[in-house]
């Protein structure tokens, strides 16, 4: 790998920790919301509203890419995380759910934006490497974020954890136009960015990434807030766990097609997914700590797992154009997601419990799961 590319990668992997590391410090913020009273539904809408900022933004900038330059429009992805990442700290619920908004569009364009600029830089032998690294560094800022942010923010207070996490982020903003320049894609038609997922195949793809990632969303939103309510459980150490397991989950998921088949891979992890979330429901209903932190913990190894199969099968089924991959991904997957945080909260405020959100996760996952199949098993 050359000098230009490991100068890619340390500007484009700044920008993607520090939007990871934004975004997992989402559930201390949410806690923080509930504590001042806050309705827990109103609370957990910051995150379907990210959610949604990624839903609406990916197909008008993956088009708008294809007539402009890559590296200025990501420059302005990257302006917008600076901004809705400082707002998060402002716990004044109309801000704060705008700044939801806001890093959820700037983490939809950085995202896409970031592996298509890869895809077409490095040549062909190594882009899946350098592509799956620069998603490994937003991984790796999501688990610092998950483990830190709480401590953090009851140390010192909302404000100074949201503009730390916003620096890495401004820096490569400030950086990523100083780098080399790439052809610009011709434009499509919008039919095409739906062609891929017309069948049963493509749905199930689709709905994987929605149980790998949208729901990751909801767990990162409502963790820290349920392990704050376990008098016997280490906030900060709990959530490492999490984190980690994260984190290796995602970068040791392609190792899971090692011994099985990459569509074996994305259904036995997602079925691994349901049962551990089912776990966090028994645990948190019969009230036992040690079975809560192990489910906690499996949680992370399950919404890690399934990534780097998952995405594989997708490039192989889309073929070399990115965006109009991700750009079917990211809208499919986050509009299933969608209700998740909003829904936890809600059920939070009826049951004065999260059981039952876990529970409708679960079932929901293993729905995922029994499609994935039926989908996998057709001809």
């Amino acid at each position: 790998m050359g000098s230009a590319s490991r100068r890619m990668i340390g500007v484009l992997g700044l920008g993607m920790f520090g939007l990871g590391l934004a975004v997992g410090g989402f559930g201390a913020y949410v806690s923080e919301l509930v504590e001042r009273g806050v309705d827990p539904a109103t609370a957990g809408l910051g995150s379907t509203l990210f959610l949604l900022g990624q839903l609406s933004i990916v197909l008008p900038v993956d088009s708008l890419s294809r007539r402009w330059s890559i590296r200025s429009v990501t420059a302005v992805g990257l302006l917008l995380g600076v901004v809705g990442t400082v707002l998060g700290g402002v716990l004044r619920v109309p801000v704060h759910l705008g700044s939801r908004l806001l890093l959820g569009a700037a983490n939809g364009i950085v995202f896409l934006l970031v592996i298509k600029y890869a895809g077409l830089r490095v040549d062909g032998g190594s882009v899946a490497r350098v592509q799956g690294l620069l998603g490994a560094l937003f991984t790796l800022g999501l688990a610092v974020g998950i483990a830190t942010t709480p401590s953090a923010v009851a140390a010192v207070g909302p404000l100074v954890p949201a503009a730390l996490a916003s620096v890495p982020i401004l820096c490569s903003g400030a950086l990523v136009l100083s780098l080399q320049p790439v052809t610009t894609q011709p434009a499509v038609r919008l039919s095409s960015y739906l062609d891929p997922f017309r069948t049963a195949h493509g749905i199930a793809l689709g709905l994987a990434n929605a149980a790998s990632y949208g729901l990751l969303i909801v767990a990162i939103t409502w963790y820290t807030d349920i392990v704050g309510t376990v008098p016997a459980l280490p906030v900060t150490l709990v959530l490492s766990g999490f984190a980690v397991a994260t984190f290796a989950g995602r970068t040791g998921s392609g190792w899971l097609t090692v011994v099985t088949s990459e569509r074996g891979a994305v259904g036995g992890s997602l079925l691994f997914l349901a049962a551990a979330l089912a776990l966090v429901a028994v645990g948190l209903r019969v009230d036992a700590a040690p079975l809560l932190v192990v489910a906690l913990v499996l949680t992370g190894f399950g919404f890690g797992l399934p990534f780097g199969p998952l995405f594989s099968l997708a490039f192989a089924r889309v073929g070399s154009d990115a965006g109009v991959l991700l750009v079917g991904m990211t809208a499919l997957g986050n509009a299933a997601a969608l209700a998740y945080p909003w829904l936890v909260g809600w059920l939070l405020g009826v049951t004065d419990g999260y059981v039952v959100g876990f529970a409708v996760m679960s079932l929901s996952v293993l729905a995922v799961t029994a499609l994935w199949q039926r989908a996998v098993d057709a001809p």
